[in-house]
């Protein structure tokens, strides 16, 4: 019966424990009844285990051994890919931390100062973005632009986010000046959803008004649509209860209805 991979590692520990048990009772023979010296010999009976523990987990892919040394060709490309997702984890980790903590900054603000300062979250993402960039990228090329005036998908999709947090803002300052109030809001774009308001000194009918006036004025320049959430800062007081509420909101409207607003009054 084949072992599974939780198990591998356990399997390859003892055989090394063995291989090491052997290895200095060989030492020990060597040294004192076969008379042989030096570091060389010690060296390579402390390196058996680990050639032995990398070719059992698999992650050896070549020994050899020559007159002039030792070849080794270890770590698969697997390694590596495990490398490149650690680090593709740690920067979303990253965006997504900044954003939390200037949540977490504003509410600790407003702790201190025994006030209730209301804001919205207000969590946007563009409808069908890949399929969108890549029609446009397709349409370039069909169009035969130099292949140095073509821009990539990834930046035909950067672009389009860069209008709907230009959509946002403007819809956002346009709210305040109809109600006429000091009103401040951050903006962050992360890998889900693609932008991340946090509207203060809104409530959820203004901020409900700034997403329609967005959406419009997306859509007018771009041909896209967008679906936002809507969060109150009244739902909770932590800030990765709030963004688990909006993230969950928001594909609740995904699979539901595209391009529409979902609000705090929707699936409360």
């Amino acid at each position: 019966m084949p072992k599974s991979e939780g198990e591998q590692p356990y399997i390859a520990i003892l055989i090394i424990v063995v291989f090491v048990a052997v290895g200095m009772a060989t030492l020990m023979l060597a040294k004192h009844i076969a008379r042989i010296e030096g570091n060389a010999v010690l060296v390579a009976l402390l390196l058996i285990p680990v050639f032995l523990y990398l070719t059992i987990t698999g992650k050896l892919d070549e020994l050899k051994i020559t007159s002039g040394g030792v070849s080794v060709r270890a770590l698969r490309k697997s390694v590596s890919n495990v490398s490149d997702k650690v680090t593709e984890i740690g920067e979303y980790e990253e965006e997504r931390s900044t954003y939390l903590g200037k949540l977490s900054q504003i509410l600790k603000q407003a702790e201190l100062l025994k006030e209730e300062t209301p804001f919205c979250l207000i969590y946007a993402d563009v409808d069908g973005l890949r399929l969108h960039s890549r029609e446009i990228f397709l349409d370039e090329r069909h169009q035969g632009l130099l292949t140095s005036k073509r821009r990539s998908e990834a930046k035909i999709r950067k672009e389009t986010i860069d209008e709907l947090d230009f959509a946002l803002a403007d819809a956002f300052c346009g709210e305040e000046e109809r109600t006429q109030k000091n009103k401040k809001y951050d903006i962050f774009h992360l890998r889900e959803p693609d932008i991340t308001m946090i509207a203060r000194h809104l409530n959820a009918k203004e901020a409900k008004a700034v997403a329609e006036q967005s959406q419009t004025l997306f859509k007018d320049r771009t041909g896209c649509t967008a679906t936002i959430a809507i969060v109150s800062s009244h739902e909770d007081t932590r800030p990765r209860e709030l963004d688990k509420i909006g993230l969950e909101r928001l594909s609740r409207g995904k699979k539901h209805q595209r391009g529409d607003i979902y609000t705090v009054t929707l699936y409360l």
